[in-house]
């Protein structure tokens, strides 16, 4: 939204309709934001607060992981390829869609919203020596293989039947990207759950 169409809007709130905006639904550091809040339309110092839209912050993580390859490309550390456990355009998009579920699924609870994010990330990179499901969601009706099976009271089949996998080197590059986007401060933002404007 442009700022100046931002401070007309929010003062016709007032002004015609007698309602004040308590929200601001933006894509990342936005300026129409800052303006609102340096403007204090309402007069008042009412606290104001900014939700980000999911489709957003799903891009964020895309663009994130995508930056991670390159630069491991650059130092000539290779991540990406077609050996399994490699960091694919096809494997990016679907962390991209673990993650823009994981936040989906658990609007309103910001706290687990971040163990799902993390449980999808620490999936991927399970093995039958090294299994990483603690995070995962338990019983029956579980999409983890893993917890559906114990849940059973069954042993769970092997990890190499899984589709999307990632290796331990990989795992450690791209972590800080997930860290960084599994922030509180970004997922208390995002609990609406709105994917556009």
């Amino acid at each position: 939204m442009d700022v100046k169409a931002a401070e007309i809007l929010w003062k016709r709130s007032v002004e015609n309709c007698g309602m004040r905006y308590m929200n601001v639904l933006s894509d990342g550091d936005s300026k129409t934001y800052r303006h609102v809040l340096e403007f204090d339309v309402y007069g008042d110092n009412m606290k104001i607060s900014k939700e980000e839209r999911l489709n957003h912050v799903a891009k964020i993580l895309w663009t994130g992981l995508r930056n991670k390859f390159k630069e491991c490309r650059s130092k000539g550390v290779t991540i990406g390829g077609r050996k399994e456990g490699s960091l694919k355009e096809s494997t990016i998009l679907k962390l991209t869609n673990f993650y823009r579920k994981a936040i989906k699924d658990n609007v309103h609870d910001a706290p687990k919203m971040k163990t799902a994010i993390f449980a999808s990330l620490f999936h991927t990179s399970s093995t039958d020596n090294a299994p990483k499901h603690n995070q995962c969601p338990t019983g029956v009706k579980t999409w983890c293989f893993y917890q559906r099976a114990l849940a059973n009271n069954e042993k769970p089949k092997s990890h190499s039947s899984m589709k999307t996998k990632l290796s331990a080197q990989v795992l450690e590059k791209i972590l800080p990207v997930y860290q960084m986007l599994a922030n509180n401060e970004l997922l208390a933002r995002c609990v609406s759950g709105k994917p556009r404007r």
